[in-house]
């Protein structure tokens, strides 16, 4: 019986973030209430606050469950599980995380919605905190990557890999947005080669 409950509460709470995923797509995130989000689902808002007890927290457990997704999605497409143990490798692969969003519609949207987010705000400090050690997000994927090869060789020891991980990501993050808002006026794939490739081979062994 308790496996049975809780059953129910895990596929509640997945309806829950679904909910909010639509309606923080539609609405905005700001403008989106708990009450909103029970009521597209037949809930109680009170059903809601039990499973999250802030909206903070429902926006970092979406961002998690999305990039996990996105993770299980991309290994999909794969021929074969990525090794990123080469500078080709990995930018092979956020290559294909790109076009992952690209083409999904309900990527798009989450993406987009995501980067339009107020990010300095104080309220997103928890969300931060919630999400910034996550495995599967690009930073730690691409600040990993490094690391593994800078173990082995690949790139120079004194590599500062904080700030090339997170020069990659401002690249890759930029030139995302710009082509699903289509203001990007070259080939995605092109430009994302060239830029993992400048930043990369500044720091190649």
């Amino acid at each position: 019986m308790a496996r049975k409950t809780k059953a129910e509460a895990e596929k509640t709470r997945m309806r829950i973030m679904k909910a909010a995923l639509k309606l923080f797509v539609e609405n905005g995130y700001e403008r989106t209430t708990f009450a909103d989000v029970a009521q597209h689902i037949g809930l109680t808002k009170g059903a809601v606050y039990w499973h999250f007890k802030s909206k903070p927290e429902l926006l970092a457990e979406l961002v998690v469950f999305m990039t996990e997704r996105h993770t299980v999605q991309l290994t999909r497409t794969l021929s074969h599980p990525a090794s990123l143990d080469s500078l080709e490798a990995l930018t092979a692969y956020f290559v294909q995380r790109a076009r992952l969003i690209v083409d999904s519609p309900a990527n798009r949207r989450f993406f987009l919605m995501v980067r339009r987010l107020d990010w300095s705000s104080s309220k997103f400090v928890l969300v931060h905190q919630r999400i910034r050690n996550v495995s599967t997000m690009p930073y730690a994927i691409v600040f990993s990557a490094l690391e593994g090869m800078r173990h082995t060789g690949v790139i120079r020891p004194d590599a500062d890999l904080v700030t090339v991980s997170s020069v990659l990501m401002v690249l890759w993050l930029g030139l995302l947005e710009h082509e699903i808002s289509h203001c990007l006026e070259t080939d995605l794939e092109k430009a994302l080669r060239l830029g993992f490739q400048a930043v990369l081979n500044s720091v190649k062994n």
